[in-house]
């Protein structure tokens, strides 16, 4: 079954390091929903960090191998990923609200 995930990749700053991460994921057939990339250039270094999301179905053995073979690229730092809720879920129906405390 297949579920909507969003991997969260940290690397140097690179321009074919975004083309290298969507061949794999093309020649693997899988839908991506969203992509993202911006820099994290606070810190006046000599590598700046480049953050890409990119948003995936896909089954979850599937995100495992994925994830292996972006971390074995040059210039990947890290790769982090999460599930996605469903929008209609009862999980989300139900939103926490934080009330401040009042007292007198």
């Amino acid at each position: 079954m297949k579920h909507q995930f969003r991997i969260i990749i940290s690397g140097e700053k690179e321009t074919r390091l975004l083309s290298r991460i969507l061949i794999i994921l093309n020649r693997r057939n899988l839908k991506t929903n969203h992509i993202n990339a911006y820099n994290n250039n606070e810190k006046k270094t000599i590598n700046y960090d480049v953050q890409y999301v990119v948003d995936l179905e896909c089954e979850e053995e599937q995100l495992f191998k994925i994830k292996k073979l972006i971390e074995k690229l040059i210039g990947i730092i890290h790769v982090y990923y999460y599930k996605l809720e469903d929008k209609n879920s009862r999980k989300n129906l139900c939103k926490k609200m934080d009330f401040p405390l009042v007292t007198y």
